[in-house]
């Protein structure tokens, strides 16, 4: 006869029930695992995305796993995924990538590299698991800054040996037992003459260093009409003093310009100097704005003697003269107002006639209108 053991039974549904319930409860942990950790990588997979700094997960070479958009932009790879092209930059990214897990106490290898597209890159490239990933930054900026500031200081050094060669001469002179009277004031006055012309030199030669080094120049909406009229007034006593008539013509109402005041007010004020300071006794310089269909066409022009064509093409170079009855300058202003120029987004134009009737030189430039309403 067949018995039944009901307790056994109901203990065995029991365990059973019990160890079903306790799979249910580790595999629903489980997927709550597997979706935070997936909703953990998506997250970090968009910081990636928009991170100012460039990612590059290696796989086996020629191959790599992903490229943020930060990469990719800086080198030129088309998809998230895949081979790495044909360049030198990718066999020193290699001979890094071997030589990383052997650095001994260092985590990884640090090079700078200059790409095929002209801009330069700095990676860091470390052992991440059984890969390995390289962190990347544009350096291009600050590199050419370095550049640009270097040049500047051995170009000003190299043109402060002249006058400072003067100066040292007429102290020399000036301590001479029998100097005469008026030999000991024309040293001075070269002295006083040479020192001005170091303190220009100095001055814009920084001027054009930031400009050179600086990433963007702060603009806003201005009024150029005011900037334009304190140029003037500030530049009225030295035409004044050399017999030379100052004039705007303007067309009003003129809209705000996008740019930075004191850096067009340095345009005006160098181009209204050039024309007084170039032009004769009796001569015209005169400022015209009006709106056009790019912006606010500028124009500074007068009526002196011209530049000759074959310096018109040099004149906005760096120390580059024309010898005009000795003339006083720095040789830096026209480099000075094409650099301000370009940072807004402005193009410098410089047509002249040096022959016959009708002589003189005009500075043209545009000026982009802000798009707030002025």
């Amino acid at each position: 006869m067949f018995f039944i053991d009901f307790r056994s039974l109901i203990f065995g549904l029991l365990v059973v029930v019990t160890g079903v319930a306790f799979a249910v409860v580790m595999l629903d942990r489980w997927h709550r695992r597997r979706r935070a950790a997936a909703y953990g990588l998506q997250e970090i997979r968009d910081v990636l995305e928009q991170a100012p700094v460039g990612l590059l997960a290696l796989g086996s070479p020629p191959m790599y796993r992903y490229a943020n958009p930060y990469a990719r932009r800086l080198l030129g790879l088309s998809s998230p995924a895949g081979p790495l092209p044909q360049a030198e930059w990718v066999s020193l990214l290699e001979r890094d990538r071997q030589a990383a897990p052997d650095e001994g106490g260092v985590t990884g290898r640090y090079r700078t590299v200059s790409l095929p597209s002209g801009e330069t890159v700095q990676w860091w490239v470390a052992k991440s698991g059984s890969g390995h990933l390289a962190f990347l930054q544009d350096v291009t900026a600050q590199q050419r800054a370095e550049q640009a500031a270097g040049y500047l200081f051995s170009v000003l050094a190299h043109e402060l040996r002249t006058p400072i060669a003067t100066i040292l001469t007429h102290l020399e002179i000036l301590q001479l037992p029998d100097i005469s009277t008026d030999t000991g004031q024309q040293s001075l006055c070269l002295l006083k003459a040479e020192t001005q012309r170091m303190s220009r030199l100095i001055h814009d030669m920084l001027e054009l260093g930031r400009l050179e080094t600086s990433a963007e120049i702060e603009r806003g909406p201005i009024a150029l009409l005011g900037v334009v009229e304190q140029a003037i007034a500030q530049t009225a006593s030295k035409a004044e003093e050399r017999q030379i008539t100052l004039s705007l013509q303007a067309g009003t109402p003129l809209p705000l310009v996008m740019g930075n005041a004191d850096y067009l007010l340095r345009v005006f004020l160098n181009l209204l100097d050039n024309g007084c300071k170039y032009s004769r006794p009796g001569d015209r310089v005169e400022v015209s704005l009006r709106r056009g269909q790019e912006g606010i066409e500028c124009a500074v022009c007068d009526t002196g003697p011209g530049i000759p064509a074959e310096h018109l093409a040099h004149v906005a170079h760096r120390f580059y003269r024309v010898d005009r009855r000795g003339t006083e300058g720095s040789g830096l202003g026209l480099a000075l107002v094409k650099e301000i120029l370009r940072r807004h987004r402005s193009d410098l134009r410089i047509e002249s006639r040096a022959e016959g009737e009708g002589t003189g030189t005009c500075v043209r430039f545009v000026l982009p209108i802000s798009e707030e309403v002025g």
